[in-house]
């Protein structure tokens, strides 16, 4: 890196003296101090849907036919964020949008000396990749494998980016594979969801949440018949439930088992002289306190367990929307 010899504004040569516990170069004719602080660099992670970020190999050394994000020094008069568009747009021809702060870490270069890299999320919303003067070729890699960078901070903002979006991703999987199903009209749900936690955690408190499903069902106006209905029956009925509940929605259990059993409870009820909408309802408070024991759990302040009690809601609705229907069958099955 190229030191200064002479003043800019006196022309004196300039000297060497510790001021403020380190050495600088100082002006002792004009007493003009030349404080060396880093230089400002803009970088940019353009992901797309697919999961990769947009790179360009650099035309230039440093690092020449090397691999990194887009990258560039701000000028004057420019922000941070306008120099990193900027340097999208020229590198990649890429017309972009600011979407977050991923990182900001110190570099020291050889050709530059110490540099502050700010790497932002940006967002295409325009343009067509194409590599720029300084870039020899761009193009999107899947952010879990990428070629070796040039910079090291970059890949320390990569790691950092991969964080930021963990969550997403995972809900964003998880959303797919219960969409997928839905639209497949099964109950059965290929692959893990993220609620699959909160069944495990029903599972695992099937006692606690049939013995509030019971007092509930014994006093409610909607469940009149129940009111002096054998509790030791209806406990067994609802542990034998929640018992399959897992398997039913894990595919352990296939949907012919799921609708017998159900048609079967129908028939049986009628039997009782249970009428047909104290027994929809009775299902339906069973869906009640199941979502309400886990959302007991505890506050949920991040946006991955928000999402497991909207999944674990969805998957209870299309779940007992079903058993009722079955269980409606077998009601107004001839006996």
């Amino acid at each position: 890196m190229k030191t200064r010899l002479f003043c800019n504004f006196c022309g004196n040569a300039l000297e060497t003296d510790v001021l403020e516990g380190k050495e600088r170069q100082l002006c002792k004719s004009c007493l003009e101090v030349y404080y060396e602080n880093p230089l400002p660099v803009a970088s940019v992670i353009l992901p797309n849907r697919h999961r990769e970020v947009l790179l360009v190999k650099r035309a230039r050394e440093p690092f020449k036919n090397m691999w990194c994000f887009p990258t560039g020094f701000a000028e004057t008069g420019e922000s941070i964020e306008d120099a990193a568009l900027r340097e999208l747009k020229e590198e990649t021809g890429v017309n972009g949008k600011i979407i977050q702060l991923v990182d900001v870490g110190s570099h020291k270069n050889f050709f530059y000396g110490e540099l502050l890299i700010v790497t932002f999320e940006a967002e295409k919303i325009g343009g067509e990749e194409t590599p720029g003067d300084d870039a020899l070729e761009c193009g999107y890699f899947p952010v879990m494998s990428l070629p070796r960078l040039a910079f090291d901070s970059q890949e320390r903002a990569i790691q950092k980016f991969i964080e930021l979006k963990k969550d997403l991703w995972k809900m964003h999987d998880s959303f797919e594979t219960l969409i997928e199903s839905t639209v497949m009209n099964r109950i059965i749900y290929p692959g893990n969801l993220l609620s699959d936690e909160l069944i495990n955690a029903v599972q695992s408190n099937s006692k606690k949440i049939i013995e509030l499903w019971l007092n509930d069902i014994s006093t409610n106006p909607s469940t009149k018949a129940y009111h002096q209905f054998d509790r030791d029956e209806l406990f067994s009925r609802a542990i034998f439930i929640i018992g399959q509940f897992e398997a039913w929605l894990k595919g352990e259990k296939g949907e012919s088992e799921f609708k017998e059993f159900y048609s079967a409870l129908g028939s049986q009820r009628k039997k009782d002289g249970i009428p047909l909408e104290e027994l929809i309802s009775s299902l339906s408070l069973l869906k009640k306190h199941i979502w309400m024991f886990t959302y007991s759990f505890g506050v949920w302040d991040k946006a991955v367990d928000i999402y497991r009690m909207f999944e674990l809601g969805e998957r209870l609705v299309y779940f007992f929307d079903k058993a009722a229907y079955y269980t409606v069958m077998g009601y107004k099955q001839k006996q």
